[in-house]
């Protein structure tokens, strides 16, 4: 491996990240750092300061987002699309994979370098993996999108964020303003989203995904708070309410329950603990079917993002989520996180 490879290569972890944030898809980032670090060979001449390579690879990584971008529609949460389902109804038919947000390992924290202490720099590397942080940033235009990751998460100056999208500097900070202000709007108040800002209760998920095993619906009910909400992508299906959502548990999952078909364990997503989920079938084997990520408040499950799509699952595989029981190091054993 030649300097330059060694030098790109030290930041594919960091452009991974980057190009989740601002795609929504885990399962496509690698794909963009690929045309990143081709880009990067072709236009190797134009790197004159190897300390500058960040801010030059970052630059290059944003554009090739913001060409696929242009080619796709964004992807989004379920309660973003409409009005909650009658959890009465039988689910709605999936859509294609490519319209859902999906989950990415909290294994690609540590793989990532924190950025430099810069001033501009406004949310750690935890918090901006967070999957209410990304879900909002796919409601920005892809050019606010752009220069609100580059100047508050990346902490690139001004100047180097206008340099990048061929603007003015001007106009950069003006993006920026509108990105914010419309960011905060989204997700509401940093205290309640924030992985910071809450510590993981790993008790209540433990005895989450233990209710699941032993097929005790009323312990999972009692765990969910009052306003939780459950989307199901890749179907548009979700359920609003810890009444709703009971009834839903109940007419689709209480049978399944009651045989204790399920095994779970905890799963690292997006900055938080999450809960990963097998299916026993007739034959007694177990294949992994769902990806649970979780949000918590007061104590109790806010938020279920219950994840099903061969592509949502793709990269925790790669990172070594077994795909059936049997393959498993430990048999039932939670996952470190």
């Amino acid at each position: 491996m030649n300097p330059f490879e060694a030098l790109v290569e030290s930041h594919r972890a960091t452009l991974r990240l980057h190009c989740y944030r601002m795609l929504g898809s885990s399962h496509d980032s690698d794909d963009m750092v690929q045309e990143t670090f081709v880009r990067a060979f072709r236009a190797q001449h134009t790197l004159e300061d190897p300390a500058t390579a960040r801010a030059w690879l970052r630059r290059i990584a944003t554009n090739v987002c913001i060409d696929e971008l242009a080619k796709r529609p964004r992807r989004a949460r379920g309660p973003e699309l409409g009005p909650p389902a009658d959890p009465d109804a039988p689910p709605a038919a999936r859509t294609s994979d490519a319209e859902w947000l999906e989950p990415a390992p909290s294994a690609w924290l540590s793989g990532a370098t924190p950025e430099a202490g810069s001033p501009a720099l406004q949310y750690t590397i935890k918090e901006s993996v967070a999957l209410a942080f990304v879900a909002a940033l796919q409601v920005l235009t892809p050019p606010q999108r752009a220069v609100l990751l580059l100047r508050d998460v990346v902490g690139l100056s001004a100047a180097e964020t206008a340099e990048a999208l061929a603007c003015t500097v001007s106009s950069a900070n003006s993006t920026l303003h509108r990105a914010r202000v419309a960011l905060e709007q989204r997700v509401g108040p940093r205290a309640g989203w924030s992985p910071e800002a809450e510590a993981v209760d790993r008790a209540l998920l433990e005895r989450y995904v233990r209710a699941w095993e032993k097929g005790d619906l009323d312990t999972i009910i009692a765990l969910l708070h009052e306003d939780v909400t459950l989307s199901m992508p890749p179907s548009p299906t979700w359920i609003a309410g810890r009444a709703d959502v009971a009834r839903f548990l109940t007419n689709r999952v209480n049978q399944a329950l009651r045989e204790h078909r399920f095994r779970a364990v905890l799963v690292g997503a997006n900055g938080r603990t999450g809960a990963g989920f097998y299916r026993l079938g007739d034959d007694g084997e177990g294949a992994f079917f769902a990806l649970q990520v979780l949000e918590v408040k007061d104590g109790r499950i806010r938020v279920i993002d219950h994840f099903t799509a061969a592509s949502s699952l793709a990269a925790f595989f790669a990172e070594g989520l077994a795909r059936t029981l049997a393959a498993m190091p430990e048999a039932k054993a939670p996952l470190r996180v």
